[in-house]
């Protein structure tokens, strides 16, 4: 198993999560959903992963707009989405996340989202500052880098598809899956 994140970081989040009720719930990625659903209408995806999921915002949201979708979350600092689902993804989301991962640990999430995604990765990416700090004073950003630094990290385990520039610091990426087993770590 691939460590994709330390326990002391780990902790770090579960208490931030605890303590912060506006913490992990969708307020800044909300915007992303319709385009979200037009996808997976479009390409007719029957399974959703919502990897980073926080409270489980969009996992909920997409149960209830789209039921005939299988539509499972994840969450390293969540009691109720802490269990990584064993199979592939039609679509893999991780909105608003990466940013919120440990530098040493991202080519490890990332093997780690490509291992769950049969056809289309799409994650949002917030390149400033958190408002929230962590419980040990850090930005809870703990990971900010150029957008052509993360489109390098993310052409390691996709095809990097589009970015959508979402505002001032923020992006979109929509890749798809490598026809490849080779892993370039």
């Amino acid at each position: 198993m691939r460590e994709t994140i330390s326990e002391q970081y780990a902790q770090q989040l579960k208490q931030l999560h605890s303590a912060t009720e506006s913490f992990g719930v969708g307020n800044v990625t909300a915007k992303h959903y319709p385009m979200i659903e037009k996808l997976i209408e479009k390409r007719s995806f029957g399974s959703v992963l919502d990897y980073g999921c926080g409270k489980g915002h969009f996992v909920h949201h997409l149960r209830g707009k789209m039921p005939a979708v299988r539509v499972e979350g994840f969450d390293v600092a969540s009691d109720e989405f802490s269990a990584m689902p064993a199979d592939r993804f039609d679509l893999t989301v991780c909105l608003d996340v990466l940013e919120h991962v440990e530098f040493g640990a991202l080519a490890n999430v990332f093997a780690d989202i490509r291992d769950h995604t049969n056809k289309v990765f799409i994650c949002s990416i917030a390149n400033y500052p958190a408002g929230k700090k962590l419980p040990d004073g850090r930005n809870a950003h703990v990971t900010q880098m150029p957008f052509g630094y993360w489109f390098s990290l993310l052409s390691n385990f996709f095809r990097v598809d589009q970015f959508l520039r979402t505002g001032k610091a923020e992006g979109l990426y929509v890749c798809s899956t490598l026809n490849t087993t080779m892993d370039w770590r």
